[in-house]
């Protein structure tokens, strides 16, 4: 089990279990993610949904990784 903490629709956040997630799709205000026979509504495009799941950002385009590595004198 691997729990994400995830805002959702209308507003609040939720505790998910990213193991159950079986697909998402886009919605005009964010995405809806299903979790088995249950749905949340959540306010990221899919591509900011990517990162929210990887524990990124929500804008994070990729630019700042470093492979789990860090330049010396950087944090």
């Amino acid at each position: 089990m691997r729990f994400v903490q995830i805002e959702i629709l209308p507003s609040g956040r939720a505790l998910v279990d990213i193991d159950k997630l079986t697909h998402a799709v886009p919605q005009e205000t964010g995405s809806r993610l299903f979790l088995g026979a249950q749905h949340l509504d959540v306010p990221h495009s899919l591509d900011e949904l990517e990162n929210v799941l990887a524990g990124r950002t929500p804008d994070d385009d990729g630019e700042k990784g470093g492979a789990g590595f860090q330049m010396r004198g950087q944090r």
